[in-house]
């Protein structure tokens, strides 16, 4: 089965309806690898939404919801954030030059065993050892995961 590691920026652009076409495809993104239990984060997803959204956004995490949205993400935590996966974002962070968040990310996705790692801050079709990235807005659910069950 396909396993889709999602980077916040996708579960940002969820919940912000600046950008409707983005927001349009996050959501279609995310209920569909929720539908098909292929969805896939780290902690360090929910923690990076969290921040986004009540510092950049200035949202209240108890006023505006932010907690009870993002609760709901807990079951989709599943790849691993260790000092074994920091090590390897290190590997990731020296040989492809990316930030080292996104190279935690990344690690994790890898250490997951994710086929893919959904998000719009990496170059398309690039591969970080086993993890190809995908754009959420270059690529429709469906090219990936086949017609809905």
């Amino acid at each position: 089965m396909t396993s889709v590691f999602v980077d916040s920026n996708v579960v940002i652009y969820a919940f912000d309806r600046t950008d409707r076409t983005k927001h349009a495809a996050a959501k279609a993104w995310l209920s569909r690898l929720a539908a098909s239990r292929t969805l896939t984060m780290s902690v360090q997803v929910p923690n990076e939404v969290y921040a986004t959204l009540t510092l950049r956004h200035g949202l209240h995490p108890v006023a505006d919801g932010v907690r009870d949205a993002l609760a709901p993400l807990g079951r989709w935590v599943k790849a691993p954030l260790t000092f074994d996966v920091v090590t390897s974002a290190w590997l990731l962070q020296d040989r492809f030059q990316v930030r080292i968040w996104d190279a935690l990310l990344l690690a994790s996705a890898n250490a997951a065993s994710c086929d893919y790692f959904l998000s719009e801050d990496l170059n398309d079709g690039r591969r970080y050892g086993d993890v190809a990235v995908l754009n959420p807005f270059r690529h429709a659910p469906e090219d990936v995961l086949g017609p809905p069950a």
